[in-house]
């Protein structure tokens, strides 16, 4: 065991526990943190492990960044305004961003820019870690760019792109930007540790992540794909370079980066999942979540290699890749493991971070275990 364990679970969770001391006992977890709410009640709210290397325990008040959790709080953030009918998926992207309708993209749907089949998984002009922070210059870009494939005939995952393509959307037609949407419409209390754009006070709380190597099989597949020049897994994810190490540097907490660089605890995330599931902390309507829920892209990946991806409206899927707790999920896995997402035929909201990065593709043995707890609970 590395550390030990921390928190609270209800009894028909007990479960949990055990599976979350197993990932640890095992060394498939190092540091983690998982917490579940139920119809807006947390049921599960757990912590432990080793914080980093030094072997210090891992701290009750811990943060992550998100890597790509963060897309599934930009998800959340988009369905609330289209649940108030201030945008409308229906819609050209060019209605909200007129720029974008250069270079033949005129005709391209929100919806088919939220499910990463816009063509414009990479930047096609050189940018920087440094080019992160400068929004209008990263939008602007994008705005300009011709698509890699004819949009809505194929889908890629934008890895980095996604954020400014939908974060843009999300500025013109609310006037504010992803990161105050998530504020101001997800934390009235001013409780909330969920942040895209992290305030300095709090970046001591930030726990390191620990980078692992691939495994045979996908995860040599995909490093394969990501040293091969001109390939669409290269340009997706080397311009910049995109690592577990990439977001380690404090500089880049602060900006809004909404694909990648939120900062969460467990529970937050949890919390947050709850507001489209029945019970207290609902804030999005059942039909605004079948809507962004409702399939749009299937199939084989041009970015990942061919694996089977499956995207609602920004969210992914549930699918054999990333089964969460079956049909009806949705939700959105981070580089190296982390993992939140809704089931609200279950009332479940589910968010599991971890200190230990496993860069090869999802379910790892630790999410297995955790889940078939949550289902054996349910």
């Amino acid at each position: 065991m590395t550390g030990e364990v921390y928190g609270h679970t209800e009894p028909e969770f007990a479960g949990v526990r055990e599976a979350f001391e197993s990932n640890l006992r095992c060394g498939d977890d190092l540091g983690a943190s998982v917490a579940v709410f139920r119809y807006g009640r947390p049921v599960v709210d757990l912590w432990g492990g080793e914080r980093d290397d030094s072997g210090a325990p891992y701290p009750r008040d811990a943060l992550h960044v998100g890597y790509s959790v963060t897309k599934g709080v930009m998800g959340l953030v988009l369905a609330s305004l289209v649940d108030t009918g201030e945008v409308d998926l229906d819609a050209p992207v060019s209605a909200y961003w007129p720029e974008f309708a250069a270079a033949g993209k005129s005709g391209v749907l929100v919806r088919e820019l939220a499910s990463h089949q816009a063509g414009l998984s990479a930047f096609e002009q050189p940018v920087t870690v440094a080019d992160l922070a400068d929004w209008d210059g990263c939008a602007g870009r994008l705005a300009a760019q011709a698509p890699a494939w004819t949009p809505g005939g194929r889908h890629g995952y934008h890895p980095l792109t996604l954020g400014y393509l939908v974060g843009e959307v999300v500025r013109r037609a609310a006037g504010r930007t992803v990161g105050s949407l998530l504020r101001e419409r997800f934390d009235p209390d001013g409780t909330l540790q969920a942040w895209i754009g992290l305030p300095g006070e709090h970046a001591a709380r930030v726990v390191p992540y620990r980078p692992g190597s691939p495994t045979p099989g996908i995860g040599a597949c995909l490093a394969a794909a990501d040293a091969t020049e001109g390939s669409a897994t290269r340009a997706a994810f080397h311009n910049p370079g995109i690592s577990a190490d990439l977001f380690a540097d404090p500089a880049l907490w602060a900006p809004e980066i909404p694909a990648a660089n939120g900062v969460f605890d467990a529970r937050s995330l949890a919390r947050l999942y709850s507001s489209v599931v029945d019970g207290p902390l609902r804030s999005i309507s059942s039909r605004t979540v079948d809507t962004v829920r409702r399939e749009l892209a299937h199939g084989p990946d041009a970015v990942l290699v061919d694996q089977p991806t499956r995207f609602g409206t920004v969210f992914g899927l549930s699918c054999p890749r990333q089964p969460m707790l079956g049909p009806g999920s949705f939700g959105a896995d981070g580089l190296g493991g982390h993992l939140a997402f809704a089931h609200p035929e279950s009332g479940v909201a589910f968010a599991f971070l971890t200190t230990r990065a496993v860069l090869d593709p999802t379910p790892h043995t630790r999410l297995w275990r955790l889940l078939s707890a949550v289902a054996a609970a349910l």
